[in-house]
């Protein structure tokens, strides 16, 4: 099992492809990081948008088609896991200084 997977489904809620990766580029944790301190100030919009690039940065070969038959706790599930990966690297409290890594 990888460590962030996605499936899209079809009319009778089989699954159609299958996204699946264990690697994150480091970039993207970044990015991760400065959207999570802004995604409450975003409209709801805005925030789906962002939530789109992300899987399709975690899953270079996911389409937009691909994303409109996900299932919305999917894409949420897999975008929060990345989240939380992100916020071990900076620390959950905010309090890590440089160097320091939280698990």
């Amino acid at each position: 099992m990888a460590r962030f997977e996605l499936n899209t489904y079809g009319a009778n809620d089989e699954v159609l492809k299958h996204f699946e990766t264990d690697k994150v580029r480091w970039g993207v944790f970044m990015q991760a990081i400065e959207v999570e301190e802004s995604l409450g100030k975003k409209s709801a919009a805005e925030q789906f948008e962002l939530i789109n690039a992300f899987m399709k940065k975690i899953f270079p070969d996911l389409t937009d088609a691909d994303l409109e038959n996900a299932d919305y706790d999917d894409v949420m599930n897999t975008f929060k896991q990345l989240m939380h990966s992100a916020n071990a690297i900076k620390g959950t409290n905010g309090g890590t200084g440089a160097g320091e890594v939280k698990n």
